[in-house]
């Protein structure tokens, strides 16, 4: 799928630019059940990979995400995520076709804690390359009350690092300030939010009772090649998947 000019201008002003119904209904639906089947099954050793915390809501144990979910050993998915209207749109991005990075589902079930404000690119990706596009992928509704993501939309950062590598910008949740600078983003399932690796994000605790699963897809441009691999092997290096039985009590900014 083409993104319009206008959608372009968006991006290139804000770093971020919100795509209304760009998966359908079938698909969505495609993608919820492949999540649920994936939320109740054990992963594969070095394939997929869970991350399990203690609530600091609830104090119980919660899935916070899985990573590593597309490939060869979940065809069907990888397919449909990555079909030609992704890298069409990925390509008017990046100005180049787009290589898969990394991905992540956000399960944010009801007691999940709050996503620090953070850039993307402080999580240690300098190391890999110097810019990013992330597709965030709406599976179920994102509002107030469910922590749907917040974004600085004023335009005003840097494509710089603004704190040091694995710091959050602030430990303050949303609304952030100044609160005029910062814009909710309400979706609808099969919505898309796109966005670089420098702008400024994040969202509060889930006090809900419905899960907020989003779909986080990061590319690359092709010239920069093909990191995928080593990025997931330095990661489970630093830090493994873990089980339910050894959920972490401690929150990370792991992105």
């Amino acid at each position: 799928m083409s993104l319009t000019d206008q959608q372009l201008r968006a991006f290139a002003e804000r770093g971020y630019v919100v795509v209304k119904g760009f998966f359908g209904p079938d698909e969505v639906a495609e993608l919820s059940a492949f999540l649920d089947a994936l939320r109740d099954r054990e992963p594969e050793p070095e394939r997929e990979a869970k991350y399990y915390e203690e609530s600091p809501v609830t104090g119980e144990t919660i899935l916070v995400r899985a990573e590593n979910v597309l490939g060869a050993h979940n065809p069907a998915i990888t397919a449909r995520l990555l079909g030609p209207k992704t890298v069409e749109a990925l390509t008017g991005l990046l100005g180049e076709p787009p290589v898969l990075f990394k991905e992540k589902v956000n399960y944010k079930l009801p007691g999940c804690r709050p996503d620090k404000l953070h850039q993307d690119q402080a999580a240690g990706w300098n190391k890999y390359a110097d810019y990013f596009v992330t597709m965030a992928i709406a599976v179920d509704e994102n509002r107030a009350d469910n922590a749907a993501l917040s974004f600085l939309s004023s335009g005003n950062y840097p494509q710089a690092l603004m704190t040091e590598e694995w710091q959050p910008l602030t430990e303050a949740d949303p609304p952030y300030e100044p609160a005029e600078d910062y814009s909710l983003l309400e979706a609808d399932p099969g919505d898309v939010i796109f966005f670089d690796s420098y702008v400024p994000h994040g969202s509060p605790a889930n006090t809900s009772a419905r899960s907020r699963r989003n779909v986080f897809l990061t590319f690359n441009r092709r010239s920069a090649g093909d990191l995928r691999a080593r990025y997931y092997a330095d990661k489970w290096a630093s830090y493994a998947p873990n089980k339910a039985d050894q959920a972490r009590a401690k929150e990370s900014f792991r992105v």
